[in-house]
């Protein structure tokens, strides 16, 4: 039998436009499929290094941190972490490792690709800056080492002061005073603190932010109400003694004057006993500063020594012919040392001129309540 087959007309199948539209959508996707795979891979690879990254350098392993954001920088330039990468690797190489030939090159990576228009005039001063710190490297790399060691003030301001000893003609000179003035604050030191901003304020290149000026101001008066008016209030106490004391007043001490004062110092130390539940009670959350215990007993104490000077002024053999200048003055007199001896305690105390900060607060706050002068 022949076979005609192959002689009939050829006829083509019509394909619709909707079906011709979802064919090649397919073979779209279907084309892509390998890469899409690959990026997903590639992106989840590189979040691992990134993270890895990260904790590295929390750990403080920081040449650990600047090899895997090296990796991520130079094997993966497509992938949205290596921004992170290269700023991590500037930052790294400048304070961790210090390398400035590659802080530099990194951070000048940064300013070419990545740095946005607010970060531009910083990335540009920071490459001037460890551009003139090449020749200084050394001493760039002790001073990054001292401020990133996290040992105590104490030790940092012995380091500092070596620094700047040493080495005087340091580049961060400023940036090493900034530093111990702030230190020196925080360790109560106010004399070191207010001469060490005063030395960055007479650099006529470089000026005080508002929080160095603040710190300033803030250490100028906590020295002066520690020596100028230390030595004012000190120099009260000294004069009101030896003014008693050369009134020989033990001359005139009978057993019924003694006997008064041993009640009155009795008493004083039972109301103490009595106030002190009361001390203890008080709540002090939300307060700057709390005043401790011991202070409240020194406090106490020196209050009997006050009470002493005025049992011996009553006694003195001045007032023998004048009680009415006794009875005006002696009130007064006695206001006079209790400040005095007051002011002295507080300002000797860890952060005694803060304390003196809160009182004035807490007086301006009754002034305007009870207008008061």
């Amino acid at each position: 039998m022949a076979i005609i087959a192959d002689k009939l007309p050829l006829q083509l199948v019509p394909i619709r436009p909707a079906k011709l539209i979802q064919l090649f959508i397919l073979t779209l996707v279907g084309s892509l499929l390998p890469f899409a795979g690959f990026a997903v891979e590639n992106s989840r690879t590189v979040n691992d290094l990134k993270q890895k990254a990260q904790h590295a350098y929390i750990e403080g392993r920081y040449a650990d941190a600047a090899a895997i954001n090296k990796e991520i920088a130079e094997k993966h330039p497509e992938s949205e972490a290596r921004r992170y990468a290269v700023q991590m690797l500037g930052t790294i190489y400048e304070n961790n490792i210090v390398d400035i030939r590659k802080a530099i090159r990194w951070d000048r990576e940064y300013l070419k690709k990545y740095a946005d228009p607010r970060q531009v005039s910083f990335y540009r001063e920071k490459l001037s800056s460890l551009g003139k710190l090449l020749r200084q490297e050394e001493d760039f790399k002790t001073y990054q080492t001292i401020l990133f060691a996290n040992q105590g003030d104490e030790i940092m301001v012995k380091k500092f002061e070596a620094l700047l000893k040493d080495h005087p003609e340091f580049l961060l000179k400023d940036k090493v005073r900034r530093e111990l003035g702030y230190a020196y604050a925080r360790m109560d030191k106010r004399r070191q603190s207010y001469l060490a901003f005063e030395a960055l304020s007479g650099n006529g290149e470089k000026k005080l932010s508002t929080s160095d000026r603040v710190a300033y101001e803030t250490a100028s008066r906590y020295w002066k109400e520690t020596s100028a008016w230390g030595w004012a209030a000190w120099g009260v106490v000294a004069a009101l003694w030896v003014a008693v004391l050369l009134m020989k007043p033990w001359k005139q001490l009978t057993r019924s004057s003694i006997r008064n004062f041993l009640i009155f110092a009795l008493l004083w130390v039972l109301l103490t006993a009595i106030r002190m539940p009361t001390f203890y009670s008080m709540e002090t959350t939300g307060y700057p500063l709390v005043i401790p215990d011991t202070v409240v007993y020194i406090a106490a104490g020196l209050n009997l020594t006050v009470l002493f000077w005025l049992l011996l002024l009553t006694r003195g053999k001045f007032w023998q012919t004048r009680p009415r200048a006794l009875l005006w003055l002696s009130p007064v007199l006695t206001l006079l040392m209790t400040t005095a001896v007051f002011y002295l305690l507080v300002i000797h105390q860890p952060n005694g001129p803060q304390i003196m900060d809160v009182f004035s607060a807490q007086y301006q706050r009754w002034a305007e309540e009870w207008r008061l002068p």
